[in-house]
């Protein structure tokens, strides 16, 4: 009895997938793509063609203007990798952690002074029964399981770091934060003349200007060192955590040439010559965000 049984539920199930074959296999071949000419060409890119640079209007800290509007010329590698913030949480977390100091300590009951008598006897008062006073339960006693001295800083690959250094890269430019200048140096010392451009750029706050130079120039660490929300530093110091922190990112070209020959992946060289061009069309030319 179960063998028929077993017959008739496989008969069914073949007649139920040759009808749903029948069903399916006409749509399979109407959806097969045709190779007619009239469609013109294929839009997948092939890995011979060319990479064009990503283009970012360039700003003046002075505020001389030099004819028309130039743009500069960046790496798309470096400013416009694919976004992972998983790589930008990986890469905080990180550098966080390294900022720990660890130093918190605790003294275990071995480790409190004081003698080590039995407080009473363990029968026959009629109390809890208690051990000496370094116990755990007693004020004053040790402390269980506390924390030690330790080290909270953990390990991330290199390559990990640096695609999180493109990533913010290409964030801020998408977002319209990023800016270039020719180079980060101011004519004063005094942080009045240098307060009054900021407030002018929309630049007074959250602004953190980064220098590919080996020192932060004089008289600019000197005007913006007393400003609130506002950092300069080297190229060699910049971390992500930074890029991620400050609302906006202002290089000079010292530090986009530094940056692109760190972080670049050498398909794209742009010379001397092509890094600043002014025949751009808008189009393809992004800004910095002015607003504060």
């Amino acid at each position: 009895m179960f063998s028929a049984l077993r017959k008739s539920v496989a008969g069914s199930s073949q007649a139920i997938c040759r009808r749903r074959m029948a069903t399916i296999a006409p749509t399979l071949v109407q959806s097969k793509p045709t190779t007619s000419s009239s469609q013109g060409k294929s839009t997948i890119r092939k890995a011979s063609d060319p990479i064009k640079p990503v283009y970012l209007t360039m700003s003046s800290l002075t505020g001389k203007s030099e004819g028309a509007k130039k743009a500069v010329a960046l790496d798309p590698t470096v400013f416009d990798h694919p976004v992972r913030r998983d790589i930008l949480h990986l890469c905080v977390v990180h550098y966080l952690d390294s900022l720990r100091q660890g130093t918190a300590s605790t003294k275990t009951r071995g480790e409190v002074a004081g003698s080590r008598r039995k407080i009473r006897p363990q029968k026959g008062t009629g109390r809890a029964r208690l051990g000496d006073r370094q116990s755990p339960m007693l004020r004053g006693g040790g402390v269980a399981f506390g924390p030690k001295p330790r080290d909270f800083s953990t390990k991330l690959n290199r390559k990990v770091i640096q695609m999180g250094m493109r990533v913010a890269l290409t964030m801020k430019l998408r977002e319209q934060r990023l800016g270039v200048l020719r180079c980060i140096n101011w004519w004063s010392h005094k942080t009045a003349t240098l307060s009054s451009r900021l407030e002018g750029l929309g630049w007074r706050t959250g602004t953190l200007f980064v220098t590919g130079e080996s020192e932060v120039p004089a008289r600019m660490r000197l005007a913006s060192r007393n400003l609130r929300g506002i950092e300069c530093r080297t190229v060699a110091d910049l971390v992500v955590y930074d890029i991620v922190k400050w609302r906006r990112v202002v290089l000079d070209l010292a530090a986009v040439n530094a940056l692109e020959r760190a972080l670049g992946k050498g398909l794209v060289e742009i010379t001397d010559s092509e890094r600043v061009v002014s025949d751009v069309t808008h189009s393809s030319v992004e800004e910095v965000e002015a607003s504060t």
